[in-house]
């Protein structure tokens, strides 16, 4: 027996291996994505309850920039975040405060009480 030459596999079998493997890459592929927009959407979710970029970066084990850049894409800034469930006339106070310099939770309680 000559154990020099190597084993070759018939080619249809490497072949099969090879889709399969394709297959098995598209399949991780998705999962990786939708992984990413779940993950996305609760880095959102973790600001808007409160919490800062510094501790959701640490929550979700992600650079302080990864968290950043995912708040700046959502449209998020402590702005928005403190008008969270005003109403039209309620932000519209808010913001005017804001404007002129009162501080953001403040200007909340002054929105939020204005229009009760």
């Amino acid at each position: 027996m000559d154990t020099s030459q190597p084993i070759v596999r018939p080619l249809g079998d490497i072949q099969a291996d090879i889709a399969a493997a394709a297959r098995h890459l598209a399949d991780l592929e998705v999962e990786r994505r939708r992984t990413r927009l779940v993950r996305r959407a609760r880095i959102v979710l973790d600001f808007d309850a409160g919490l800062s970029r510094a501790a959701i970066a640490k929550k979700w084990d992600v650079p302080y920039g990864y968290v950043a850049a995912v708040l700046h894409k959502a449209g998020r800034t402590e702005r928005t975040r403190c008008a969270i469930g005003l109403d039209l006339a309620q932000r519209a106070d808010y913001n005017r405060l804001v404007r002129a310099g009162v501080r953001k939770r403040l200007a909340r309680v002054i929105a939020l009480r204005g229009q009760s």
